[in-house]
C-alpha cells in the first residue's frame, strides 16, 4: 500500500492495527530466581596456602550490587588418590582444612554439592619454567618513539619457554609486597604456540606508573603462573565477551567458555608458580 494525503482514514487505521499486532514479546533471562547459576573461581597451585575456591551466584543485569556469595556448599578436591575437603573460611570462600600443595603432572578434580546439584571440573597442573631474570627500566615513549606520553617503569623478562605446546602464562606484579593488578583485564596472558621452546629476551611483561605505583628503591616482584591452555582459553573467552568489546574486530557474541559441568560458570584451574624480585634503580 502506498500512503498519501488521499488515503482513506479507515485504511490508515487498519494498517496501524496490523502493525501493532505484529509486535513480538521477548522474554529476557535476567539470571533471577530459578535462572540463577553458580559461578566458580578456583585454583590448585604448587604453592602452600594458595589453594582456594570462591563461589557466588549470577545476578540480574539490573542488580547493581556485589553478586551474592554461596554458603553451605560441600567442596572437595581429589587427585585420584587423595581427597581434600575445602571448608568455608569467609562468605563464599573455601580453603582446604589441611595443608595441601599441588604437584606438576597431576590432575585435580573439583566437586561441588550445592542446593541439591553437583558440579565438577578437572585441571592438570603443568610445571612452570623458571624465570632467568627480570629488570625494571625507566621508559619514555616520547624519547623512544617520538609521540608524547608519560614515562613509566617497564617490567622486562628473560626466560626460556620449555618445548612442547600446551603451556600458557599469566603474570602478577607486586610492589613492596602489594599487588598492583586486581582485575583480569590488567593481567598479561599468553599461550605458547608462537613461543614454544624459544628463548625470550627483554620482553615487556608489565608497565608500572611512576610515582603512583612505584618509585626508585621499591622492590618489585613478578609472579609467573603456568595455567595451561584450557584455563587460558576460558579466561580469554571471558575477556572477549566483556572487556574486548566496542571495536571493529570484536569477537561475535557467544556464551562464555567454562570447564565446569551442569551449567556452572567460571573456572577451576591448576597452576605452577615461580617468582623473581628486583629493586627499581632508575
Amino acid at each position: 500500500m502506498i500512503l498519501g494525503k488521499n488515503t482513506p482514514f479507515f485504511a490508515l487505521a487498519s494498517l496501524l492495527i496490523l502493525l501493532s499486532s505484529c509486535q513480538e514479546v521477548i522474554e529476557l533471562d535476567l539470571n533471577e530466581g530459578e535462572a540463577q547459576r553458580l559461578v566458580v573461581n578456583g585454583w590448585m597451585t604448587d604453592q602452600p596456602g594458595r589453594q582456594e575456591v570462591q563461589l557466588s551466584l549470577t545476578t540480574s543485569y539490573f542488580f547493581n550490587e556485589e553478586p551474592p556469595t554461596v554458603s553451605d556448599a560441600i567442596v572437595t578436591v581429589s587427585d585420584g588418590t587423595d581427597t581434600w575437603t575445602f571448608a568455608e573460611e569467609a562468605p563464599g570462600t573455601y580453603r582446604p582444612s589441611t595443608d595441601v600443595v599441588g604437584e606438576a603432572g597431576k590432575t585435580y578434580t573439583l566437586n561441588i554439592d550445592y542446593d541439591g546439584e553437583t558440579y565438577q571440573a578437572s585441571a592438570t597442573l603443568r610445571a612452570s619454567n623458571p624465570m632467568d631474570s627480570i629488570y625494571v627500566r625507566f621508559f619514555d615513549p616520547e624519547e623512544e618513539f617520538g609521540f608524547p606520553a608519560d614515562p613509566y617503569y617497564s617490567v622486562r623478562l628473560w626466560t626460556e619457554e620449555p618445548a612442547g605446546e600446551g603451556d600458557a602464562y599469566l603474570w602478577y606484579t607486586f610492589v613492596n609486597g602489594f599487588g598492583i593488578r586486581d582485575t583480569l583485564r590488567e593481567l598479561t596472558l599468553v599461550e605458547d604456540s608462537f613461543y614454544d621452546g624459544a628463548m625470550i629476551e627483554d620482553l615487556e611483561i608489565d608497565f608500572v606508573d611512576i610515582g603512583t605505583e612505584a618509585v626508585t628503591g621499591d622492590t618489585l616482584r613478578l609472579e609467573q603462573w603456568n595455567i595451561g591452555l584450557e584455563s587460558y582459553e576460558v579466561l580469554t573467552s571471558i575477556l572477549n565477551q566483556t572487556d574486548f568489546q566496542g571495536g571493529l574486530f570484536d569477537a561475535p557474541p557467544a556464551n562464555v567458555q567454562t570447564n565446569l559441568s551442569n551449567g556452572a560458570l567460571g573456572l577451576w584451574g591448576a597452576a605452577s608458580i615461580v617468582e623473581k624480585s628486583t629493586v627499581i634503580t632508575e
